[in-house]
This record gives structure tokens, sequence and C-alpha cells, in this order.
């Protein structure tokens, strides 16, 4: 899922489903689009199962109203840069992945 969920009451922002807003305790939920974000930490995971490409390379990335998210990266990206999200799908084809590229600086909202 590239959309974010936005709190209907507070605005709070989450990547992953919930029942209830973390802050406010609201029920209800928009799809939003995340816009740019920032490069937070960046990690390489050298062991991977069989069906996971070595190194993984892994970004946890910032946005707008406190939405975080962990996914993978190609390329040299790093802390600080300017992040968006790719939707792509998993090799099996079953499930939606999140990808993080660069985002050029006038993608900014």
């Amino acid at each position: 899922m590239s959309r974010v969920l936005e709190c209907a009451d507070c605005g709070g922002r989450t990547f992953y489903e919930k029942r209830r807003c973390a802050d406010c305790g609201a029920e209800t939920f928009r799809d939003r689009d995340p816009g740019v974000g920032t490069l937070q930490a960046v990690t390489a995971v050298h062991v991977t199962p069989d069906d996971v490409s070595e190194p993984n390379r892994l970004g946890l990335a910032s946005f707008e109203g406190g939405a975080s998210v962990i996914a993978q990266f190609d390329g040299a990206l790093k802390a600080g840069d300017t992040v968006a999200i790719a939707e792509g799908t998993s090799r099996d084809g079953a499930d939606s992945t999140m990808t993080l590229v660069p985002a050029a600086v006038n993608d900014r909202r």
C-alpha cells in the first residue's frame, strides 16, 4: 500500500492498518498520498532467505504527519535524502510491495 492512512479526527498518519488511531483513539481513517519524506536511516542485510536478494537494503523514512515506514531501496540513497514511495509486486505476484526511491526536490508538497 503506497497510500498513508490519516485519522479523520486528529490528522495523525500511519502506513499500517489499524483499528484505532494511536494518537487519539478515533476509528475513522482517510486514504492520502504520502508525498515525499526523509530517509532517516539505512542498513543492509547480508544473510537473507532464498527468495530475498542479498544484500537486502532497507531504509527507515519519515513522512508528513508522523507516518514512518521501513522499506527496501535500490541505489545509493543515504540518510537525509528526500524519498518517495514506488509500488511494485512481489516476485510471486501475490503481494504489493513498497520501495523507497529518490524524490526530486521540486516534488516536495
